[in-house]
């Protein structure tokens, strides 16, 4: 079966975006009425799993004929990746804070508007949406099995984080020079459809990315603050 050129919603990406829901949503479920102990086994094996997957996947990348500049694990679908498996392994809360905002923002962005050329069963498109799929099955599992979630001082957390870690990657960026394009703030995505093809020319765009960024977050969040509302209408 020879790869085809990728297209956003075609029959592969739609079947890869059902398989990915299916997963975050049911696996934990499977887990949510289990004993402390399985439940801890089973986090501390997706933990470990993704750590382990973002750690290696440089490597992949590389034999796939990706330069070693562009494969630091500090994208931030990678690094929402490492947070969220060390938050399943440690249960520092920042790291889900930052992983959850992160992952649901950054992750299904990636999903849905993949950096990818060709489609299944190109060796780019499965490594490529198998680190996102797990990223969101694992922020999934912290979520409905261990019963997680954010409030609006995560909101808060969540954007200063990134706001201190921005000007970091920018400054790496600019160290390493072309290709490295972490957090695409050096140029668009080159490949593939995205959503920053309406976005102005670099730099211009970054202060874009911040307030979209932190609409995000509030957005991610509105569904929790809604809930808590109807369940306690006279809280504050």
């Amino acid at each position: 079966m020879e790869p085809q050129p990728f297209t956003i919603f075609g029959t592969s990406h739609i079947i890869t975006l059902v398989i990915i829901l299916c997963l975050a949503i049911f696996f934990p479920r499977i887990y949510r009425d289990k004993s402390v102990s399985k439940k801890e086994n089973a986090a501390k094996i997706l933990g470990m799993s993704i750590i382990a997957l973002e750690l290696i996947k440089p490597f992949i990348w590389h034999y796939l004929d990706y330069p070693w500049i562009r494969l630091i694990p500090i994208h931030m679908c990678s690094l929402s990746g490492l947070f969220i498996g060390i938050f399943l392994l440690t249960k520092k809360r920042i790291f889900f804070e930052v992983a959850f905002f992160w992952g649901i923002g950054g992750g299904i962005n990636a999903l849905i508007t993949p950096d990818v050329t060709l489609t299944f069963p190109d060796p780019v498109y499965l490594l490529f949406f198998i680190g996102h799929g797990l990223l969101i099955v694992n922020i999934g599992y912290a979520c409905i099995a261990l019963s997680n979630r954010p409030t609006f001082n995560s909101v808060k957390n969540g954007i200063f984080f990134t706001l201190a870690v921005l000007p970091i990657i920018y400054i790496i960026n600019l160290l390493l020079g072309p290709p490295a394009n972490y957090w695409f703030l050096g140029t668009k995505p080159t490949e593939g459809q995205s959503i920053m093809d309406f976005f102005p020319d670099p730099p211009l765009h970054i202060p874009l990315l911040i307030i979209i960024g932190a609409f995000l977050f509030l957005l991610i969040y509105a569904p929790y603050w809604v809930h808590d509302k109807f369940k306690n209408p006279n809280a504050e």
